[in-house]
């Protein structure tokens, strides 16, 4: 039944201070997050090493800091100021390009390796991979046009980059790791023109600052550090000028609902939406403070432990209590404040509802995996319209034992261990009998509910936590059906 969960289971003051309206240095130093919709991330910091994050260490000093002091938030320094290319035919131009690259590099990285003194190190030291395509100029061809062609290629590398090496290679990972971290922005004077558009000619008036380079650009959208006249820090998100849009007025309304949904919830926060930014291209948030999940990793355990129930905590709530979910699962989308032990939420674009014919049944299923109970699997996948009920055996036994498989961490008396789980690589063995025989395409609700329980799960996983799920699980389902019930 969870076929798509077990697929995606596997600068300088100098530069970021030119603003428009304020000198440099004007806007005082603050770590600041924000992320965005529609495949727009906030970026992390840069780093040439893999490192781990935050640490015991970091969080007193942070706590014990008066005024808090930390470091302006900045984009990678591979990332580029170019013109979006709009069109279908310079977009194309582009991969057409790359595929020549990397053909090219491909022939260089033979031919260096079968010269006397030949090796199998890839240029610049880098341990990319035996393969001549995964040489360091090729990796650096896929980052840079990925980087510059933005939209639908830059989010499908974003995606991949959070996966683990059981889906794609650890050597694909750290390619597309570098994606997530380099998107190139626009030049000033387009987005200048898309301000003029939405805004008004007079936009400057409505701030009193908007800083003219990004420090957050991903697929669709960059996101620009500004101050409102009343001194508010915002964070402004700009929609590139690409061939298709999405309208930052739905995530403003879905980010206002999440506002309120949330708004006595003691660990999670939605930053309030400034309305007089919001358009069809550009949306007005306050700034959040927080690092992304991935930089998390050298917290306690403790910390990290109720990190990732408070996240398990919440998926059980946007599908079973909310019926509407926030379906990005993006490191970035999740920020945590050591300062105040909450996290942030962000890049509402991909929300939806849940009906409760969908939540009604799906929420059984889990509940016969929670149990055990895999002759009720196979009955609530049915009911749920996952399977006909007229598909082999060979298919059905590898559907329920999938489900089995995903559902264990509902099962287990007491903490379960996610990083021990195993958990992508069994139901990998599984996904070419499912993909062969399958009847029937899964419920549409099923593919975005899958990518945010899988992006849960992954998160867990790489933060190593160990957590009791099956008290969390039981307790939404008493409440589910009490609600239903009532």
């Amino acid at each position: 039944m969870w076929l798509e969960v077990g697929v995606l289971l596997r600068g300088t003051c100098g530069q970021l201070g030119r603003t428009i309206g304020l000198p440099c240095g004007a806007l005082g130093p603050g770590l600041h997050w924000w992320g965005t919709c529609g495949g727009c991330q906030a970026q992390r910091f840069h780093q040439d090493g893999p490192g781990r994050g935050l640490g015991e260490e970091d969080i007193r000093r942070a706590r014990e800091a008066r005024p808090r002091k930390t470091p302006r938030l900045q984009l990678s320094d591979r990332s580029r100021e170019r013109k979006v290319p709009a069109s279908r035919i310079s977009r194309l131009a582009n991969f057409g390009g790359l595929a020549v690259g990397l053909g090219l590099g491909a022939l260089a990285e033979v031919a260096k390796k079968t010269l006397p003194g030949g090796h199998l190190q890839s240029e610049g030291g880098s341990q990319l991979g035996s393969s001549p395509f995964l040489s360091e100029a090729n990796a650096e061809r896929i980052v840079q046009t990925l980087c510059t062609v933005r939209g639908a290629a830059l989010k499908v590398g974003q995606m991949l980059s959070i996966q683990d090496n059981s889906f794609i290679s650890p050597q694909m990972q750290r390619i597309f790791e570098r994606v997530r971290q380099s998107a190139d922005f626009m030049p000033r004077w387009q987005m200048t023109k898309v301000l003029e558009e939405e805004l008004g000619r007079d936009w400057q008036a409505k701030v009193a600052s908007l800083e003219e380079v990004p420090f957050a650009a991903a697929s669709i959208g960059q996101v620009h550090q500004g101050l409102l006249r009343d001194g508010t820090e915002v964070a402004v998100k700009i929609q590139q000028e690409l061939a298709w849009e999405c309208d930052y007025r739905r995530e403003a309304a879905c980010a206002q609902n999440f506002r309120q949904l949330l708004a006595d919830d003691p660990f999670f926060r939605v930053p309030a939406l400034i309305q007089e930014l919001c358009t069809t291209r550009v949306l007005g948030m306050e700034l959040a403070r927080g690092v992304p999940l991935d930089q998390c990793q050298d917290l306690s355990q403790d910390i990290r432990n109720q990190i990732c129930f408070q996240l398990l905590r919440l998926c059980l709530r946007e599908l079973f209590e909310f019926r509407f979910m926030q379906t990005d699962p993006n490191w970035a989308n999740f920020l945590y404040d050591i300062s105040s032990h909450q996290v942030t939420l962000l890049d509402f674009g991909a929300s939806r509802e849940f009906g409760t014919e969908f939540t009604d049944h799906y929420i059984e299923v889990v509940k016969a995996a929670a149990d055990g109970d895999r002759e009720q699997v196979l009955q609530k996948s049915q009911d749920l319209k996952f399977l006909t009920g007229f598909e082999t055996k060979a298919v059905s036994d590898a559907h329920v034992e999938a489900v089995m498989i995903l559902g264990e961490p509902f099962a287990t008396q007491g903490p379960y261990d996610f990083r021990a789980g195993d958990t992508a690589h069994r139901v990998q063995d599984l996904i070419p009998v499912l993909l062969r025989h399958r009847l029937r395409p899964p419920p549409e609700e099923t593919y975005s509910l899958h990518r945010k329980l899988a992006g849960a799960f992954l998160a867990c996983s790489r933060l190593g936590a160990h957590i009791d799920c099956r008290d969390l699980f039981q307790d939404t389902y008493h409440r589910y059906w009490a609600s239903r019930q009532g």
